[in-house]
């Protein structure tokens, strides 16, 4: 199956700001850059949606990054939070993200579990960038990007 019409940056832009406003802090230090991306993540999660739609949602950001969602997930200072529980707040943002993406597209489709990577091992042959948004906050980036299979 094929979907005709895939949510746009601008969409993404506003999943982003919706979710880190409800899930982070109030959004307080947010900043939405459209279409920009920046290249020092180290850290990524993503979700596979499948279905009317194959592709996926991907977040990337530095590890310092993702220590401060951690932080903010469980109320903790960041320099207390480990490995593990960087993890799950990483892979948390990212299914987030990609339910809110999910509701957006045609019926039937299902998502997988988040998968944390260290970037440089995290690929997704076979798929094309449909749109991406970079998010400033607490004045770490993070990279939130939609590809779709190129089967789709």
């Amino acid at each position: 199956m094929t979907v005709d019409v895939l949510p746009t940056a601008v969409d993404l832009d506003g999943i982003a700001e919706q979710v880190w406003v409800a899930f982070l802090d109030g959004g307080n230090e947010l900043v939405i850059h459209s279409g920009q991306s920046d290249d020092s993540s180290e850290l990524s999660a993503s979700v596979g949606i499948v279905g009317t739609y194959d592709g996926h949602v991907v977040v990337s950001c530095t590890e310092a990054a993702s220590r401060d969602v951690a932080s903010a997930l469980f109320a903790m200072p960041a320099d207390e939070v480990t490995e593990d529980e960087v993890g799950d707040a990483l892979g948390e943002l990212a299914n987030v993200l990609g339910g809110n993406v999910k509701s957006m597209l045609p019926a039937p489709s299902t998502m997988s579990l988040p998968i944390v990577a260290k970037t440089q091992h995290q690929h997704f042959p076979g798929t094309t960038e449909v749109c991406r948004t970079m998010v400033t906050w607490r004045g770490n980036p993070f990279n939130v990007a939609l590809l779709v299979s190129r089967n789709n």
